[in-house]
């Protein structure tokens, strides 16, 4: 419906508006604008900060990753090689060093008792190592001794066994009695008298060569 006012101008009533609701209309203005700067303020402020620092992080990061992985294989690598090389130190320790050991045996020969000499020698001489449960290997020797007093054949036994002479029985277990026989004396040869016999020393286990090794390590520490 359609209504004409028919006043004259300086009669009409002037529209006005509500002022509750000038008030709402500004309120609402007033809170989109600010809920609009703020979101302008976390899209262009916060967030693209937020932005730079992951892709700083993430920089550092792929940067660090491979320096973790190398330090990771050089871990392993290290754990392979201190393997490698403690399995190496226990064969070495448990080898039995044939040069020393004749060097060892020739000085027990050579050195004698109280400035006398033993006189013996060996006519052959054969070591052997075997890989057994029972038996590790063994020295044997055809000594001959040319002494006349088969007390220094005693003596030479009892030498073997002395560590303060050689570490022979730090491979070797205590040798078998020697039992020596007589030659024919010849007048022709010095010395007359010899005296033959068999030397057998048979080798210490692996476990208790190593056993021996490390304890005159530690004694001499």
């Amino acid at each position: 419906m359609i209504t004409v006012n028919l006043l004259p101008e300086e009669y009409r009533r002037r529209a006005k508006s509500p002022i509750g609701m000038i008030a709402a209309i500004s309120a609402a203005v007033l809170i989109n604008t600010s809920l609009f700067a703020y979101w302008g303020y976390l899209h262009f402020g916060v967030s693209a900060n937020i932005a730079t620092t992951r892709d700083v992080l993430q920089a550092d990061l792929s940067g660090l990753t491979w320096q973790v992985d190398y330090h990771n294989s050089l871990e392993a690598e290290i754990a392979t090689r201190s393997q490698r090389e403690q399995t190496l130190a226990e064969i070495t320790k448990s080898r039995v060093l044939w040069t020393k050991t004749m060097d060892e045996l020739i000085d027990v020969v050579q050195n004698g008792r109280e400035g006398v000499d033993h006189f013996i020698w060996f006519n052959d001489l054969e070591a052997e190592v075997k890989v057994d449960r029972t038996k590790h290997g063994e020295l044997q020797a055809a000594g001959v001794s040319g002494a006349e007093d088969y007390a220094q054949l005693a003596n030479f036994a009892e030498d073997l066994e002395d560590p303060a002479l050689s570490s022979l029985m730090d491979i070797f277990a205590a040798p078998e009695p020697l039992q020596a026989s007589q030659e024919r004396p010849d007048e022709t040869l010095i010395p007359s008298v010899t005296w033959s016999f068999p030397l057998k020393m048979n080798l210490l286990s692996p476990a208790e060569r190593v056993e021996n090794r490390e304890t005159a390590e530690g004694e001499a520490q």
